[in-house]
């Protein structure tokens, strides 16, 4: 278990980099924090248990952060769609906890990644380097406290 002084120099670590971040970044970082909390959201499932609160962390990541960036007066069309998609991935979030699908948390997965890969692709190259697509068959383990 990491000693509470840990515990507080990573926290401070994602503030700072949070807090000096490009909105195009946060995006990124928003992704993957979705990506996160739906991967332990099925581990959860498979296991028989409710994942209640990796799934209401991505649920509020979308909702709160990506669906609330959006910004249709400058976006047109663009903002729109993904607007539809990220309120279907809010649905199917929904419909995986009170189905208990594993399937359909991948079926979230699969449809955002090719979004994130683009908001990669967008970001400044050096604030992502060694960051790659989310791969819905990896075993991540990473259990984050907060969002």
């Amino acid at each position: 278990m990491p000693s509470r002084s840990a515990r507080a120099y990573a926290d401070s670590s994602v503030q700072t980099s949070v807090s000096a971040a490009e909105p195009g970044d946060l995006i990124v970082l928003i992704y993957e924090r979705i990506f996160d909390h739906l991967k332990v959201a099925k581990r959860a499932l498979e296991n028989g248990e409710y994942g209640v609160e990796p799934f209401t962390k991505a649920h509020d990541l979308i909702q709160q952060g990506l669906l609330a960036a959006l910004n249709p007066d400058v976006g047109g069309e663009v903002a729109l769609n993904l607007g539809a998609i990220y309120e279907w991935s809010l649905r199917e979030i929904i419909n995986a906890r009170v189905s208990k699908s594993p399937e359909k948390v991948d079926e979230v997965i699969n449809v955002l990644s090719p979004l994130y890969e683009a908001w990669v692709s967008l970001a400044p190259k050096e604030l992502v380097v060694g960051l790659a697509a989310p791969d819905p068959s990896m075993n991540q383990t990473s259990q984050a406290s907060s969002y």
